[in-house]
């Protein structure tokens, strides 16, 4: 096309983000919950909205939304920030400290948006290999930030696809070790017994990101936040667009918010099945998975390609990631209903022997 010139350089040469879309009954490819939010709190929700003024522009920062997950959260309102989704969140973050030549360090493999966003703003992303058994290389993390003078760390914790977490110890030597800001983006948060939100009282440098996608089975209304030192808040909001949060999204995540005992049950559930499928995977010749801290699980085959093929013709989808650095022989599977993960398993072990 003739004006394509007029597009950065650095953004023609990145890959964008992208999904294929596949028609499978049993979808375990987007790490969502298996749970859908009851009727009785949708219903809840659009009568709340059918009672307010749809004319009218969103209240533009969300207060009684951003005082609502500080006290679910238990954290100063002050540094906290709403936006359409944790993802914008990284795109804010990444903005506003990036700039052309800025260092971005980030574990690979991870979640691919990170050196996406990195990309587009210019920055120069530094990728630190995981370990062999697919762990945080902290020592390496911290040593390249600070050669580098790097001025933003990304952690995603528990990882995706991995599974792998940082616990709040090292966390905190790292957050103590280098001048940079470290964002952790605790997506998967709350499978995992640990919270870098503890740690925000103690550090100025750190940055954490949480959402209502994944654990609250509410990822169709696209509710992400920010928690930091409240003047780290400050400066970071000021690259967040005006009314991002539509009406419904707002009713809704504050309605969400108080189904505190189902969201805990559901919790509960899915780390007792995501044990349970570890094992079973463990126990299936020619399979090889890998602890996880989130709803999911990263396991090796001999033919990866093959398996996931097959899988799709039993109506399985499961998430291929070959093409990530490291995972050549990799497949990632979501934690779903009982029913659903004994479909998968019972699918996984026909489609290997086969492969």
């Amino acid at each position: 096309m003739t004006y394509l010139h007029n597009i950065k350089p650095e953004v023609r040469a990145l890959r964008g983000y992208h999904l294929t879309a596949f028609d499978c009954p049993i979808k375990l490819n987007q790490n969502e919950s298996p749970f859908d939010v009851p009727d009785s709190v949708k219903d809840e929700i659009l009568h709340a909205v059918r009672n307010k003024p749809w004319s009218r522009y969103p209240e533009p920062m969300q207060m009684d939304l951003v005082q609502a997950l500080a006290d679910h959260v238990g954290v100063d309102a002050r540094g906290l920030i709403v936006c359409n989704g944790s993802n914008t969140l990284v795109q804010l973050v990444i903005g506003v400290v990036s700039a052309p030549g800025a260092c971005v360090v980030i574990p690979s493999p991870s979640f691919s948006l990170y050196g996406l966003y990195a990309g587009i703003f210019g920055g120069r992303i530094l990728e630190v290999p995981l370990t062999s058994d697919y762990g945080f290389d902290l020592p390496a993390l911290c040593r390249v930030a600070n050669q580098k003078n790097a001025r933003l760390i990304i952690l995603c914790s528990p990882n995706n696809p991995t599974g792998c977490a940082i616990s709040n110890r090292d966390l905190d030597d790292l957050l103590s070790s280098t001048n940079a800001l470290v964002m952790v983006d605790e997506a998967y948060g709350e499978f995992y017994d640990q919270t870098a939100v503890d740690l925000l009282p103690k550090h100025s440098n750190l940055i954490v990101l949480k959402t209502l996608s994944k654990a609250y089975g509410a990822a169709g209304i696209r509710i992400g936040y920010l928690i930091a030192h409240p003047d780290l808040r400050d400066e970071i909001i000021k690259g967040k667009i005006p009314f991002d949060i539509n009406i419904f999204s707002h009713t809704a995540a504050l309605t969400i918010l108080n189904q505190k005992p189902l969201i805990a049950k559901r919790i509960a559930f899915i780390c007792s099945e995501r044990e349970r499928v570890f094992q079973a995977l463990a126990q299936i010749d020619g399979v090889t998975p890998y602890p996880s801290h989130a709803n999911l699980i990263l396991f090796e085959v001999a033919d990866p390609d093959a398996v996931f093929e097959g899988l799709i013709e039993r109506g399985v989808l499961i998430r291929n990631v070959t093409s990530y650095p490291m995972l050549g022989h990799a497949l990632r599977v979501c934690i779903g209903t009982q029913k659903e993960n004994n479909r998968f398993l019972d699918a996984l072990e026909k489609t290997v022997k086969e492969s």
